[in-house]
């Protein structure tokens, strides 16, 4: 756990730094170059700064015993339950808005490139239209981890143990999260727990759903570009091009950092599968990621590249 605290206190620092740069940058350099764009850009990387003080007010630990995946706090304000719960489910409800402000920045690019004509005369509709679907799935992710991973009493018992164990920790007061997919009866039949299955499908279509958007978007946004000959100046295309990379490359980090490595904490559990704490690998690559989301951003528009090297 030593090593896993460096990891986020350096991550923190990163991506406090990181963002900063980039925000610098967009204020300073992307009013000519992308319009209102950078007003998307802009929220984008004031997000991952916040979401890294979420993330070290959290300190989060990850432990996995079939049938559950635990997270709970690990920073000084655990010895406050009831603010650290809230924390703790801030901190989840996070990734949702991720995965929703990168559909949301795709949305955008794909009405600039593709409906140009919508954009000009409905922009400010158009910008708020985006936000408001992300602020909206921040909000249920939240509100389906403060229910669907509510920390019982029986979570309590079970994980009582096993937190001791590997962390010296009592389940009793430490605030935490768990998803706890079936208890065991009197008669040892096992007894499915509704809202924690509910929890994960709503994971998987809140997650599956704004992917669909990204592909959908991304897609058209390429065919786009790859036809455009004489419709777009070259400089047009070019810039067109730097930020449809940029997005790639910002879509790819977080479902190689975030998703996958989510996904497999709270499947994991559903399939008898036990990692203990060695899920805190995922823990370390969240803490992590907001530090690197920028880099891509400051290395592929080559303004900004220029800005910073030259």
């Amino acid at each position: 756990m030593f090593y896993l605290h460096i990891i986020q206190y350096v991550g923190f620092i990163g991506a406090q730094l990181t963002n900063s740069i980039l925000v610098y940058l967009i204020v300073t350099r992307a009013k000519k170059l992308f319009g209102t764009y950078r007003y998307v850009m802009f929220s984008f990387a004031v997000y991952f700064s916040v979401y890294a003080w979420i993330e070290i007010l959290t300190q989060p630990i990850i432990h996995i015993k079939s049938p559950a995946c635990v997270v709970f706090m690990e920073s000084p304000l655990k010895s406050y339950p009831s603010l650290g719960y809230h924390f703790t489910c801030l901190y989840c409800g996070s990734f949702a808005l991720v995965i929703s402000l990168l559909a949301a920045q795709f949305s955008y690019r794909y009405v600039a490139v593709c409906r140009p004509n919508t954009l000009a005369h409905h922009e400010p509709r158009i910008l708020l239209g985006i936000f408001i679907p992300c602020l909206i799935c921040f909000i249920a992710w939240y509100l389906f981890v403060y229910y669907g991973m509510s920390n019982s009493i029986e979570k309590q018992m079970y994980l009582k143990d096993e937190l001791k164990k590997y962390y010296d920790e009592d389940s009793t007061t430490v605030p935490f999260i768990a998803v706890m997919y079936w208890s065991i009866g009197e008669d040892g039949e096992r007894i499915w727990r509704f809202w924690d299955l509910m929890l994960l499908v709503a994971c998987v279509i809140t997650i599956g759903g704004c992917f669909a958007i990204i592909v959908f978007c991304a897609t058209n946004i390429y065919l786009k570009m790859k036809n455009a000959g004489n419709n777009m100046s070259k400089r047009t295309i070019e810039l067109n091009r730097q930020l449809f990379v940029t997005l790639t490359f910002q879509t790819v980090l977080p479902l190689f950092m975030m998703y996958i490595p989510v996904s497999l904490e709270i499947t994991m559990p559903l399939f008898q599968i036990e990692t203990g704490h060695l899920a805190n690998f995922t823990a370390g690559s969240l803490a992590v990621y907001p530090s690197l989301e920028p880099v891509i951003a400051i290395f592929c528009i080559r303004e900004f590249k220029k800005a910073v090297f030259l």
